[in-house]
């Protein structure tokens, strides 16, 4: 009953954070690549565009770009923690007891 109870307990989690992890990329991509500005030369280098002084003028840009860095790492955690949850649920089996091994013989 343990087994599972924790094997189902895993895929529930495991699960959850892999469609976190699909919706979180679905954002990403629409944020990244469907908006009316490029983001891409921004993404990494946003010093310029959003600092105090400019942050009035770029409110949309500095946005997008924090969104983005919020779904990169929410795209990362969620794939590591659905993996450490997954793994184990697809590998995991249940031992035999003896009484079952004596009667396959």
């Amino acid at each position: 009953m343990i087994f599972f109870l924790l094997r189902f307990s895993l895929f529930i989690i495991g699960t959850t954070f892999l469609m976190v992890f699909i919706v979180s990329f679905i954002i990403l991509i629409k944020t990244i690549y469907l908006s009316d500005t490029q983001l891409i030369p921004h993404l990494f280098n946003n010093y310029e565009k959003c600092g105090e002084g400019f942050v009035v003028a770029n409110k949309e840009l500095c946005e997008r770009i924090a969104t983005s860095y919020w779904m990169i790492f929410i795209l990362i955690a969620s794939l590591i923690i659905s993996f450490i949850t997954l793994f184990p649920f697809f590998i995991m089996r249940k031992k035999n007891d003896k009484n079952s091994s004596e009667a396959k013989k």
